[in-house]
């Protein structure tokens, strides 16, 4: 079977947990694999590490927090009349990592996060729907006068602080 069709971590975290309880009380890792369907190494790691968590491949650069955050500037700007485009989340994940000093592998000569890590983000977070930006109607264009310009602006800049 290639391993692009393969089943991964088909354990539970109960049963990994049992596991590792179990071979801290005694028992063998392989009987411990051979009992709860769990690969030896993985059991034998997480004795080793002490965490019980079921996560497959690497960790992302943003904690769970900091992409709430990040996620919460999108909407913010989408919603002040900027959607961004795909480019300009790249660069706007860049310039998040460096104004908060979130250790990454992005592009430092380009300035930006790279086309699958945005691939990867968009998938995580089905809210942020990429759409191309449309044309205003006439009714909202009269709307463009000076007063509500500037309180248009003074929101971005609110945003961007």
């Amino acid at each position: 079977m290639s391993p692009s069709k393969q089943k991964r971590a088909t354990w539970s975290e109960d049963s990994l947990a049992a596991a590792v309880r179990a071979v801290r009380n005694g028992m063998s890792t392989y009987k411990a694999s051979a009992q709860y369907g769990i690969p030896r190494r993985t059991i034998r790691n997480h004795v080793k590490n002490g965490k019980i968590t079921k996560r497959l491949g690497r960790q992302t650069i943003f904690t769970s927090d900091q992409e709430k955050d990040f996620i919460k500037r999108i909407i913010k700007f989408s919603q002040l009349g900027i959607p961004l485009t795909p480019k300009m989340i790249r660069i706007q994940a860049f310039a998040f990592c460096q104004k908060f000093s979130i250790p990454h592998n992005f592009n430092e000569q380009s300035g930006l996060a790279g086309k699958g890590w945005l691939r990867m983000f968009l998938k995580r977070n089905p809210e942020l729907a990429k759409r191309k930006a449309q044309f205003r109607n006439p009714a909202c264009a009269q709307k463009l006068n000076k007063p509500i310009v500037f309180h248009h602006f003074e929101e971005v800049k609110k945003t961007l602080r």
